[in-house]
């Protein structure tokens, strides 16, 4: 649908536009009750114009939310993880496993991410965290095959091949330090809960 069709149809069902109908219908009924003649769609098309204009304006609605990060960072992993799979054959041997993980690292940490965290120092961590989950995808990662792939043709296949594992390696170990960094809250309720009832049945070290 055109935006032209959608401004249309939405001021059809506006507030002024009821409005206006309801006077424009008085004009009618004013001359099939013989108060107006001949000029009654002169007289009609005046009452819908004050109708409408005096007619309340329809409440405003509220803009769609914004979309939350954590979302948008596992929208563009997807995608990232497309890109390597359908470029795989200009990819060294390994790469589509070491990005797999890594996307499968951050998407982790983004899940836990979204979970309320009970620690007011997890809840200040998690800002930064997030930063991090995002340059992993939206810099590292991209900028690691943009500069195997981009390679000029002159360049030996294997020792850009070795440096891009290098890097991957690198990116993983950051990936893994970050789901690392962000708690399970789940795990960790559960975990709490088991040393309460511990101490409460008098255990209070693991059999």
């Amino acid at each position: 649908m055109s935006d032209r069709a959608v401004v249309v149809r939405r001021y059809l069902g506006s507030r002024k536009n009821i409005a206006g109908m309801a006077g424009a219908l008085a004009g009618v009924g004013l001359h099939l009750a013989g108060v107006i003649g001949d000029i009654w769609p002169v007289v009609a098309v005046g009452l819908y114009g004050v109708g409408a204009l005096v007619g309340p304006s329809d409440p405003l609605r509220d803009p769609p939310p914004e979309p939350r990060l954590t979302d948008t960072l596992r929208s563009e992993a997807a995608a990232l993880l497309a890109r390597v799979q359908a470029q795989a054959g200009a990819l060294p041997s390994g790469t589509f496993a070491d990005v797999d993980r890594i996307v499968g690292a951050v998407r982790l940490a983004l899940d836990r991410l979204d979970q309320d965290a009970d620690q007011e120092t997890d809840r200040i961590a998690a800002p930064e965290r997030l930063a991090d989950a995002a340059e992993i995808l939206r810099i590292e990662l991209p900028l690691c095959l943009d500069t195997y792939l981009g390679r000029a043709p002159s360049t030996p296949e294997e020792p850009a091949a070795r440096e891009l594992g290098a890097q991957l390696k690198l990116v993983v170990a950051r990936a893994d330090r970050l789901v690392a960094q962000v708690p399970d809250i789940h795990v960790r309720r559960a975990e709490e809960l088991t040393r309460e009832m511990r101490r409460r049945h008098g255990q209070e070290q693991e059999p």
